[in-house]
């Protein structure tokens, strides 16, 4: 239902001038779409046309699918985005975490190591805390301990991150002093 306001203009025996009053326009799927207005004395209703479809092109209307031409490749297939999380993201030095990864190469060695950065962004401290295989999808999970000797870092950028001979992954951690 759709409420608009509507100008009145009405002329009669002692009265002459115009006013706004509102109407309501109601559309049941059923019946054709009214507009009831509320005046001094009668209420009058009255049916508008049936609505049906814009044509293609309207405003608000999606225009039609151009299929390609016969022969014509479509879009290359998307390459698959790598995805590195830690379960959980943030803890002292000896919380164990969980590390899942996935759109690495498949069944490919993986370094996990848990990286502390400069305020440049450069490698401040490296420590290497396990390998793991990816497997055929090239997804991996592994469990990991943050180092306890780092507890000094924890206001630096740490990370723990995921590598192979082809790639470099890394997610943030959270060290906890």
């Amino acid at each position: 239902m759709v409420t608009a306001a509507v100008a009145v203009v009405t002329l009669g025996a002692g009265f002459a001038g115009g006013f706004y009053t509102q109407a309501q326009v109601t559309n049941d799927s059923r019946s054709q779409p009214t507009v009831t207005v509320t005046v001094p004395g009668p209420t009058v209703t009255v049916a508008g046309p049936t609505v049906t479809a814009p044509p293609a092109g309207s405003p608000g209307v999606a225009p039609a699918v151009n299929p390609l031409p016969s022969g014509v490749a479509g879009s290359p297939t998307p390459t698959t985005v790598r995805v590195l999380s830690a379960s959980p993201d943030g803890g002292q030095g000896g919380t164990k975490s969980v590390l899942t990864g996935r759109g690495f190469p498949s069944n490919e060695v993986v370094r996990v190591s848990f990286i502390i950065k400069g305020d440049l962004g450069e490698d401040y401290k490296t420590r290497d805390l396990r390998d793991t295989m990816t497997d055929a999808t090239g997804a991996f999970s592994v469990e990991v301990v943050i180092p306890s000797d780092l507890k000094y870092d924890a206001n630096l950028n740490a990370y723990l991150r995921a590598r192979t001979t082809a790639t470099k992954t890394e997610t943030v951690f959270d060290l906890i002093a």
